[in-house]
């Protein structure tokens, strides 16, 4: 028998606190159930999302042909050539400060932001992401070579009409804002603190570096070769307009792939 051909499959690198939400809504609204929210199915659950956990997601949805999650990480070496990776960054300190601040809102312990910024696992974050190390110069190599489009939250409306035009799927760019934190009195205060800023600025050195790049360098190529040079705002979904593929996306993922990753989980729980 041949080998099975799959349509492109494009892969969101979802940055904690740096827009995805809301470009996954616009995924989602583009592709419907074509899209999957993804995680991995062998524990740790924070793991990186591999080949394997990408086969079984294919053997849930015959027409998925992109996917996200904050678990894709270092696509170019656990997923090969299986993905066409993209992200989204932004600016290292204001997303330390919205990571911090969701943890304590969302998490079941709190921790100080002393224990936050002390945590290797918070340092860098963008970079480790990309690169899967603390490596700028590997981050930079990927991004440009292996990425198909890399964007900026600040400068979120250019992004993703970029995105758009590179994209190998039509994009409906009509949004909703998405995970937008209502209280922001945790953050706000801490970025009065000079000494709070000074620690999350050294704690995030090389993802400065690295978003410095992508501000003055790559989007800028980026947006010549996708022959974007305004950044309108971009249109908003009406109240009463009704994002039937989105809300298809969600059924999918709800009561299909989640209930087959949670059975999945419990057979290889049982046969280990």
């Amino acid at each position: 028998m041949g080998r099975v051909k799959y349509r492109p499959l494009i892969a969101f690198v979802h940055i904690q606190k740096a827009a995805g939400t809301t470009l996954k809504f616009i995924l989602k609204n583009s592709l419907g159930v074509r899209h999957s929210d993804v995680n991995p199915v062998a524990p740790p659950p924070d793991r990186p999302f591999d080949t394997s956990d990408l086969a079984f997601v294919r053997s849930t949805n015959p027409w998925l042909c992109s996917i996200s999650g904050h678990e894709i990480i270092e696509p170019t070496r656990h997923l090969g050539d299986a993905v066409q990776p993209f992200t989204m960054l932004r600016d290292p300190v204001s997303r330390s400060l919205s990571h911090y601040q969701d943890k304590l809102v969302r998490g079941r312990r709190r921790i100080t932001f002393e224990q936050f910024v002390c945590d290797p696992a918070n340092r860098n974050f963008q970079v480790r992401k990309i690169a899967g190390e603390e490596d700028l110069d590997k981050a930079v190599r990927l991004l440009r070579e292996r990425y198909f489009f890399v964007g900026l939250a600040e400068r979120f409306a250019e992004s993703v009409r970029i995105l758009q035009a590179l994209c190998p799927y039509s994009l409906d760019i009509r949004y909703r804002p998405k995970n937008v934190a209502a209280d922001r009195s945790i953050s706000d205060a801490l970025a009065s603190e000079p000494d709070a800023i000074d620690r999350l600025n050294e704690a995030n050195q090389l993802d400065q570096r690295l978003w410095d790049y992508v501000s003055d360098d790559l989007l800028p190529e980026l947006a010549q070769k996708a022959g974007v040079s305004r950044s309108e705002p971009l249109p908003s979904l009406g109240s009463l307009s009704f994002p039937w593929r989105f809300h298809a996306s969600r059924v999918y993922h709800k009561l299909v792939y989640r209930p087959l990753l949670k059975r999945e989980r419990r057979l290889r729980a049982a046969q280990a």
